[in-house]
């Protein structure tokens, strides 16, 4: 981790004096020799080898950890630094000229403070040379990383040894992959999971069951780990394949066989003088006449496979080769057909597991069989944990008092140092992690129990704390988005939800690994987690995350804030008052990450452009309606998410707010209306996401001027009383040449209530008359970028002269009054099209919907089909219509009693899903007997 921290400070130092040299006036130097230092670090960092010994590790992990809180010092002196710069410089000339002797004085206690840390850098090396040198000289011994190992393959028995339970389901399908229907050709199978799910478990029972034994006459079982070599592997192949051809010898009447044995065994008498080449012929001609199951269990790296894979024959008798693994990418390189995904065990499995250890067939109380079972649920499905607490609490007293003493605290008792737990299912995989993603990977830890973490906020945290560095001319995010897939496919975050287009939308991880990532970052003072149980323990952290009220924490935590970099309340009631703002803007002047999600903030204090470092801020209300002027302050802001529950008004931004240069993704759930003066508008090469703006004068203004060249989202807001040319206005879009998703939002809150929509839905339909419905739709066609486009409150606007963008692949058209064939004819000629969601108003009047007619060869690339609140009476697809359909959800459409019979005739169907149906629309699917694989669900 130290290497993280220094390549992000110099990254830091970088864009300082690339971007701020006019604060660093009379520093500047001593910060260009502090780089010129650190850089020389950084490569020591990242070549130097670990130690072999005891001592040297040792020495190491302290060299590593005198370099991490020496940077983290350097960090702290030069953000002080800038931050109290930025505060002079924002004084008038009167006020400079009252604080010009602290500012010189300021300028001298930085240079001081530079020297002495680069002092104490030679230092540190000089050290690390002198100790080195000493432990080179003493007979190191490996007898504690041999017994740790010894003690951690005794653990994985330990579990693999169990009573198996489940596993029916799963050892039935990876022997059905070994076995059944598969080519005589050799072929690898892979199981895949996170450390403790039960890999070698599972291979363990099919390597064992009776119709693997009988289907292969030569059975090799070889542990690689991820501290594999070559050679040792290969010769222990060897030796088992030698093992169990004279087991198999002594047990057969097969005189040949045996002949054949022996002269291997002749052959084989010393192969430790072989060279690895020679070592792999020996195993081929082992191999070549067998039809062999071989099992490499707990396989890490691709380069392993690559260098041993020439040593297994493939003579067409149907040989396989089945592999364990954490890492995705592994199995996909060894196989191209897909990995067994390994999950968790559901409810069920887990207690009959932990009851098989613990009771051992014995009676039990009802009250402890109750506890139990909340104690398991604790684990989460995973067998390790299962299996040790199991082992744990099988030597207590099976009594309700004992067993309430865990009940809530199971990660604690797990994680704890002599059960090892944290090792297997955390050490190995962290260990063998690059370095680029290891504070990626415990940052998760930050996150409350059980949270499902949206990934967009993820991606944009992750850039905003400097983890995501050195990626040359790609977008930020698309390399932390690489990041995250590689953390899924090494099984260290789970996908939990997953968006229309087939990315991730929310992860989430494992309980265990949550807890065993906090007790990771506390070595290395990553961040800190703060409850009620911890919270009157003083520290100082470098981030900090608060799982109790806002208010509790400040009337009652010791911490010393003045280092702390990111700040999150997780509390989804959070109430921020005007004092709790006083003690955030004293204490917290170097934050860069500020997540303040909750319900409740009444006002943005004017002073927040002094937070002049944030780079990240969230805030959640219901009650901001304006952005102070110092906002513009903010030049290093990459993220804004003032984002609440609620789009009734409006939310003022000054104008100036295009000053800021490294503003990525704006976020706001009221449209933003820009105030003040129009200045010539900076140009926001970074912007990407605006996601609501009132369609006025000014937003036409500085999309034709080329404010935005990179935007590739934007929600446009169009209220009823705005009366000027909005074709005209949204002709400027075709400016946005990166432009991919685009929402028109035409606001109809004004013009209607409820209780009056019949009476005056007329008036509602002739006011939207004034935009020009053919001509909207008009300007919209020569979107040629455009992907992605929903239109709020259409009404009958698509009835005219329908005209989309060619290259839409995703068409959202809500609260639309009216459907005929030449809307549904021009939806269907769109070629790109692959998703498309229709949906009406309640309580709209309904007389213009009769049938919904999907017209012959039209919707040819259409994967899946939205209806919702439509009050169509029939839904006709005709032959060759939506070939390539596979989902389709009708949703409270009312008036809709039946299917199309052509709907199952589509050979790509395979879900259907009705919900809140009419009771004859119930009825027939009920009645339905479909053969073609589809899924039909009704809610």
């Amino acid at each position: 981790m130290a290497d993280s921290v220094v390549s992000f400070l110099l990254e830091h130092l970088s864009q300082l004096l690339q971007r701020k040299a006019n604060l660093l006036c009379g520093v500047e130097d001593k910060i260009i020799s502090l780089r010129n230092e650190l850089e020389i670090i950084n490569v020591y960092l990242k070549t130097s080898p670990q130690g072999k010994n005891n001592n040297n590790k040792q020495i190491e992990q302290k060299v590593l950890s005198q370099i991490r809180d020496i940077s983290y010092v350097a960090e702290d002196v030069i953000d002080t630094f800038i931050a109290n710069v930025s505060i002079y410089k924002d004084r008038n000339v009167l006020g400079r000229m009252i604080h010009s002797v602290d500012h010189a004085k300021l300028r001298h206690d930085v240079a001081e403070k530079i020297d002495k840390i680069k002092t104490t850098l030679n230092e540190i090396h000089e050290n690390k040379i002198k100790y080195n040198q000493e432990s080179t000289d003493q007979s190191a011994s490996a007898t504690e990383d041999e017994e740790r190992t010894r003690s951690l393959h005794k653990l994985r028995r330990n579990v693999e040894e169990e009573d198996v339970v489940g596993f029916v389901h799963e050892s039935e399908e990876v022997i059905n992959r070994l076995i059944e229907g598969g080519s005589p050709r050799l072929n690898v199978v892979s199981i895949i999971g996170m450390g403790g799910l039960g890999k070698t478990t599972l291979a363990r029972k099919v390597y064992n069951s009776e119709k693997v034994k009988k289907h292969f006459n030569s059975r090799t079982w070889i542990y690689v780990s991820n501290e594999c070599r070559v050679r040792e592997l290969l010769m222990g192949i060897h030796q088992n394949l030698m093992s169990n051809h004279a087991c198999e010898c002594r047990r057969s009447s097969n005189k040949r066989k045996c002949k054949k044995h022996n002269e291997a065994v002749n052959n084989s008498d010393d192969i430790s003088n072989l060279s690895d080449d020679e070592l792999k012929k020996k195993v081929w001609e082992c191999l070549k006449w067998e039809k062999y199951l071989l099992v490499l269990d707990d396989l890490w790296k691709i380069q392993d496979w690559d260098e041993v894979k020439d040593a297994f024959p493939d003579e067409n008798r149907g040989s396989r080769i089945l592999i364990t693994s954490r890492l995705k990418e592994v199995a996909s390189h060894t196989s191209r057909d897909p990995p067994y995904c390994l999950q968790f065990l559901n409810e069920e499995q887990s207690w009959e597991l932990f009851s098989k250890k613990v009771f051992r067939g014995e009676e039990y109380h009802c009250d402890v069989g109750s506890l139990g079972k909340q104690i398991v649920k604790s684990c989460g499905g995973l067998p390790l944990s299962i299996v040790v607490l199991a082992g744990l609490l099988a030597n207590k007293e099976k009594s309700h008092r004992e067993w309430s003493k865990v009940l809530g605290h199971v990660n604690w008792y797990l994680t704890r140092d002599e059960t090892q737990v944290k090792d297997v299912v955390l050490k190995l995989s962290f260990d063998n992690l690059h370095s680029k993603l290891k504070p990626c990977f415990l940052y998760l830890g930050i996150f409350p129990e059980d949270s499902e973490i949206y990934v967009r906020q993820l991606l944009h945290l992750w850039v905003a704390e400097g983890f995501i560095q050195e990626t040359g001319s790609r977008d930020p995010n698309d390399v932390a988005e690489d990041y995250l897939y590689e953390l899924i496919d090494r099984s260290l975050i789970q996908v939990a939800r997953v968006k229309d287009s087939g990315g991730v939308k929310t992860c989430r991880i494992h309980d265990l690994l949550r807890d065993l990532c906090i007790l990771e970052s506390k070595e290395d003072n990553l961040f800190q987690v703060c409850t009620d149980n911890n919270i009157l323990i003083p520290t100082k952290p470098r981030r900090l995350s608060v799982h109790s009220s806002m208010s509790h924490y400040v009337s009652s935590s010791p911490n010393d804030h003045s280092c702390v970099r990111s700040l999150f309340c997780s509390d989804p009631n959070c109430f921020v008052y005007s004092n709790d703002w006083k003690w955030l803007c004293k204490g917290f002047k170097l934050v860069r990450v500020l997540d303040l999600w909750g319900k409740y903030c009444c006002e943005i204090p004017s002073n927040l452009g002094n937070f002049v470092h944030l780079r990240y801020l969230r805030i959640g209300s219901q009650c901001i309606r304006s952005v102070p002027d110092s906002i513009c302050n903010l030049q290093n802001l990459q993220t804004l998410d003032f984002r609440s529950t609620t789009r009734t008004t409006t939310i003022s931004f000054p104008y100036g707010i295009t000053k800021l240069k490294h503003l990525r993704q704006l976020y706001t759930f009221q449209p933003i209306m820009l105030r003040g003066r129009r200045s010539d508008s900076e140009v926001m090469w970074n912007l990407q996401t605006i996601s609501s703006i009132v369609l006025n004068k000014d937003t036409t203004y500085l999309i034709e001027k080329g404010s935005f060249p990179k935007l590739r989202k934007l929600r446009l807001h169009i209220y009823s009383n705005f009366n000027r040319d909005v074709p005209k206005m949204l002709l400027s879009l075709q400016h946005l040449r990166h432009l991919n998703k685009l929402e028109i939002y035409f606001d109809t809150s004004d013009w209607c209530s409820r209780r009056k929509i019949s009476y005056e839905f007329e008036e509602v339909l002739q006011r939207l008359k004034q935009y020009k419905p053919e001509k909207v739709l008009q300007s919209l066609k020569h979107l040629r970028y455009l992907r992605i486009l929903k239109i709020t409150n259409a009404l009958d606007l698509v009835t005219s002269v329908p005209m989309f963008p060619l290259n839409i692949t995703k068409l959202t058209l809500s609260c639309i009054t009216c459907l005929n064939d030449d809307v549904m004819k021009a939806i269907g000629s769109l070629t790109q099209l692959q998703i498309l969601i229709l949906t009406g108003k309640k309580f709209w009047p309904s007389d213009s919907f009769s049938d919904l007619n999907c017209v012959e060869d039209g919707f040819p690339e259409l994967q899946e089909f939205r209806m919702e609140v439509l009050p169509i009476q029939n839904l006709k697809l005709v032959n060759g219509s939506m070939p390539r359909l596979q989902i389709l959800v009708i949703h409270n459409c009312y008036k809709l009693d039946s299917l199309p019979s052509e709907l199952w005739s589509l050979t790509t169907l395979r879900k259907v899903c009705v919900r809140k149906p009419s009771n004859a629309m119930a009825a027939m699917v009920q009645k339905l007997e479909v053969n073609n694989g589809c899924e039909v669900i009704v809610e």
